[in-house]
């Protein structure tokens, strides 16, 4: 962190966490949902321990990347793309929160393309256009190649392990009632705008840029909850309360495991894979295998 100023977004967050766990043991016996797919309940602990786990590991494994191009960029520029961005994740969510519950996986798509993909992408080529620094210092850096592996995929093994063949592993989501095909493709849309799309508006694009203002662990506590707030359109309970909960201990938890991921490695393709199995209906795995 840079010399602890911004200390205090870790343990606000860290408290509003450890307030949502205490509500949903004393409202909701401890009980959480886990997808938006089903309504199958797991103590929230779970995730704790899962995510816990893997802190700890990427911790230890490996040395941290210190491949952030916007320690460069003009602090001015820097602020107002954030600001944009986090605009944008707080748009997203009130968005989904106020159209009607009906309504809402109809309006999730569009609302996720526009303000996480066509803003974000309107975004740099504005910034490019006018500022040549900007271009210049950015250009340079891909997330998409010269990654290291070795540890990323060490680590991402360990969540397979985990998350599906633990004692504390997540529950077998019910079978959909569709054919083989229709479940392909509707993993891989889910895959692009949710897996793809996500990791890098949350972790890549957002994160990162924190990270150069705020420090490493106050960005990834940031995005981590941004990037859970949205789910309680979705998922999480019966009342306002119980899935703002909900949301806090079960993605909250888990996205200060991807944030750490993302800034020890820059590697965003472990990212959409791990986030991709989250999301993977295993009756596909289960027809193939």
């Amino acid at each position: 962190m840079k010399n602890g100023k911004y200390h205090w977004i870790v343990y606000t967050g860290l408290i509003l966490i450890g307030a949502a766990a205490v509500w949903i043991i004393t409202q909701n016996d401890g009980m959480i949902e886990t997808s938006a797919d089903h309504d199958m309940t797991i103590p929230f602990w779970y995730n704790w321990v899962i995510s816990g786990v893997l802190v700890l590991l990427i911790g230890i494994f490996g040395n941290s990347s210190s491949n952030n191009p916007f320690t460069d960029v003009n602090k001015k520029v820097l602020i107002q793309q954030t600001v944009i961005l986090t605009a944008a994740a707080l748009l997203f969510v009130v968005g989904l929160l106020i159209v009607p519950n009906e309504n809402v996986f109809t309006y999730f798509p569009v609302f996720k393309i526009v303000l996480l993909l066509i803003v974000p992408i309107a975004m740099f080529s504005m910034y490019k256009e006018k500022n040549a620094h900007y271009k210049d210092s950015t250009k340079k850096t891909s997330y998409l190649k010269n990654n290291q592996w070795f540890f990323p995929l060490l680590i991402t093994a360990a969540w397979v392990a985990l998350y599906f063949f633990s004692p504390v592993s997540m529950p077998q989501a019910p079978e959909y009632e569709m054919g083989l095909s229709m479940l392909i493709i509707g993993a891989f849309r889910t895959f692009v705008i949710s897996s793809v799309l996500e990791e890098f508006f949350y972790r890549v694009w957002l994160q990162t840029r924190l990270e150069a203002l705020l420090g490493i662990w106050p960005a990834i506590m940031v995005s981590a909850l941004l990037w859970a707030v949205w789910h309680m359109a979705i998922q999480g309970g019966d009342s306002a309360d119980i899935a703002f909960s909900n949301v806090l201990v079960n993605q909250g938890v888990m996205g200060l495991f991807l944030g750490f991921l993302w800034a020890k490695y820059r590697n965003v393709w472990v990212l959409m894979i791990i986030h991709g199995l989250i999301n993977l209906p295993l009756q596909i795995i289960t027809i193939l295998f």
